[in-house]
């Protein structure tokens, strides 16, 4: 029998054929997966579905420096147990974790990262590949003016804050 993922994929595929859209929206194959008894909440999905919401909140948590940037308030850290089983622990970056979890938690984050940019490079040259006769798609790694930019948005942010408060 196969997974679930596998079985989800399938069902995705036959939602595919059925609009015959070159892209369809997950809430509208959910609908259908349910009406059309394709998909259904597993007895482990509740626990699931609630550990996601905690983490989604942990991981947009943010605070403020001194200095007007902001940071994530809650770190991640994924550990491998002896029996081989994952999970993961969330700190406060102000509080807690140690310093050996606070360097797993960066060295984690980076290779996140570096996954994300390479999966991104490799759909880039498949996307080239099928559609030669198109205008070439490119992926710039330098980020270091993504990075330049967002900070001076943080700091525009920070200033207009504080002009808002001298305001009240």
């Amino acid at each position: 029998m196969a997974n679930f993922d596998d079985q989800l994929l399938r069902a995705w595929d036959e939602w595919e054929e059925i609009t015959g859209e070159a892209a369809n929206d997950p809430d509208d194959f959910i609908t259908w997966a349910v009406e059309n008894r394709r998909l259904a909440p597993r007895p482990q999905d509740v626990r699931k579905f609630l550990r996601k919401q905690v983490s989604r909140v942990l991981r947009q948590a943010t605070r403020t420096d001194e200095a007007g940037f902001s940071y994530r308030a809650k770190q991640c850290v994924m550990l491998l147990e002896d029996d081989g089983r994952q999970h993961r622990l969330w700190f406060d970056t102000d509080k807690g974790g140690t310093p050996n979890l606070r360097q797993k938690a960066t060295r984690q984050r980076r290779d996140g990262i570096a996954s994300d940019v390479y999966r991104a490079i490799c759909d880039m040259e498949h996307m080239n590949k099928v559609f030669p006769d198109d205008p070439q798609l490119s992926f710039f790694l330098d980020f270091a003016d993504d990075v330049a930019e967002r900070r001076a948005a943080d700091l525009l942010n920070r200033d207009s804050e504080d002009d808002q408060d001298e305001a009240a």
